[in-house]
């Protein structure tokens, strides 16, 4: 009995233990799912942050849509560091159950070399890039013209003494002030060299003493101080319009197409609403807006491919809340829709000996060429690309200062006969370049 009585205990004693470890496992792997659940695109943007509803929608169609909110946003990091790292922002889940008044700008990011630079290692060599952009007036025939720009990716250790280069602000240790909250406006500029020694610059026109901009609190340059909103890019839908005529989602052959477009994109963006609310309301506005004439196989095609690619335009650059548009997000790479580069390389940002930050066009990219169709090209320099440039090219504010110069001779030398204009056909006429108007420099 006393045998048995040992058996049975041995017995009880290992179906405990099975059911132990079974809970065990069960407890585990449901943790392992919530993790996982917590850590999900769909979490992040329907649970906590679904006060902005366009931001996830943008995600799936931009360059990192494989790339998850939490990497971004958390970075890469070890489980238990990223489990630390949320209990940051535990403060906000009153706000998120309360409510809170939609936010335009992320205020709690990592520091990209945590999350950016865990794919972009900035020590890779980049070779120059090169870009062409094509876009369509708005005349009737909606008319071509080509942009092709050699982007100098490289930073300054791979490129040259010079250190020229658009990554040499990565490769530096480049601090500033800004006056806004979405860094718009840069007050102060200060470079720290290898050898320790800084170089700082104010605006002239900031309002503010050099001494106080000094002592303010400084933000190191990251990668998304010009790739802002890349994870989530909100794009002119002009732009997306000109994408769509190129790859010939949208017939060119429809009769001011380009215009017409415009023109729904102004209207569409005095309206307000859900996906779903919208949609009816931009399929009255485009049907409206097509021009009426006698339909046949040819004409009913271009109107049906002209309505689906603006439905999915519009639809991509609207939101739900008013006083919200894709203009509400800066994107400063390059310096077409924002000031991008002109916010520190606009000739204004000075050190005590009243030098400026070189506002210089060719420092981050060549020339661009200009193709317009059925119309005159522009040229490039006649130079040779291994001479040296004048001393007053290298001016810091050359770019700014050059149209007083170029009444000198020798500079048909290496551009040709100087023509004044923006329509093409000589150096000094290039469209890309003049005739517009870039934001912050007038």
């Amino acid at each position: 009995m006393v045998f048995g009585k040992k058996k049975v205990t041995v017995t009880i004693s290992f179906a405990s233990v099975l059911i132990a470890l079974f809970v065990l496992a069960a407890s585990g792997a449901g943790g392992i799912v919530a993790w996982e659940q917590q850590n999900s695109d769909a979490f992040c943007t329907n649970t906590c942050h679904k006060v902005h509803p366009e931001e996830p929608r943008a995600h799936k169609l931009g360059i990192h849509a494989r790339v998850q909110c939490v990497e971004c946003h958390e970075g890469r990091l070890p489980t238990l560091h990223l489990m630390t790292s949320k209990l940051e922002h535990v403060h906000q889940l009153w706000s998120m159950i309360a409510g809170y008044e939609r936010p335009t700008k992320a205020t709690a990011l990592r520091p990209l070399r945590a999350s950016c630079e865990g794919c972009h290692w900035p020590a890779v060599v980049h070779d120059d890039s090169l870009r062409v952009k094509v876009r369509y007036d708005t005349d009737a025939a909606s008319t071509e013209t080509r942009y092709r720009m050699e982007l100098h990716t490289g930073f300054g250790a791979v490129r040259d003494k010079a250190a020229k280069g658009i990554h040499w602000h990565i490769e530096q240790e480049v601090n500033y002030v800004a006056l806004d909250d979405k860094n718009q406006k840069i007050a102060l500029v200060e470079v720290r060299g290898a050898d320790g020694k800084t170089k700082t610059y104010i605006d002239e026109n900031a309002g503010k003493p050099r001494a106080e901009l000094e002592k303010a609190a400084k933000s190191r340059m990251e990668c998304v101080d010009c790739h802002s909103s890349v994870g989530h890019p909100f794009r002119n839908p002009a732009d997306l319009v000109d994408d769509a005529i190129a790859s010939g989602e949208i017939d060119r052959k429809l009769p001011s197409a380009k215009a017409l477009a415009v023109k729904l994109i102004d209207e569409a963006g005095k309206i307000f609403g859900t996906p779903d609310e919208l949609a009816p309301q931009f399929d009255k506005l485009i049907a409206d807006a097509l021009p009426k004439r006698e339909q046949n196989a040819t004409t009913a095609e271009q109107d049906k491919k002209f309505a689906t690619a603006m439905k999915r335009i519009l639809l991509q650059t609207s939101f739900a809340q008013k006083g919200v548009s894709w203009k509400t997000f800066p994107f400063n790479t390059g310096h077409k829709d924002f000031p991008g580069c002109f916010r520190c390389h606009d000739g204004k940002h000075v050190d005590e000996k009243g030098d400026a930050i070189r506002f210089q066009c060719t420092l981050c990219h060549a020339l661009p060429k200009v193709v317009r169709e059925g119309g005159v090209r522009s040229v490039q320099s006649t130079l040779d690309p291994d001479a040296s440039p004048l001393p007053s090219h290298e001016e810091p504010n050359w770019m700014r200062d050059h149209p007083a110069s170029m009444t000198d001779p020798i500079c048909k030398t290496c551009h040709g006969k100087i023509n004044y204009g923006k329509d093409g056909g000589s150096f000094c006429s290039n469209p890309a370049c003049h005739g517009r108007k870039w934001p912050s420099l007038g």
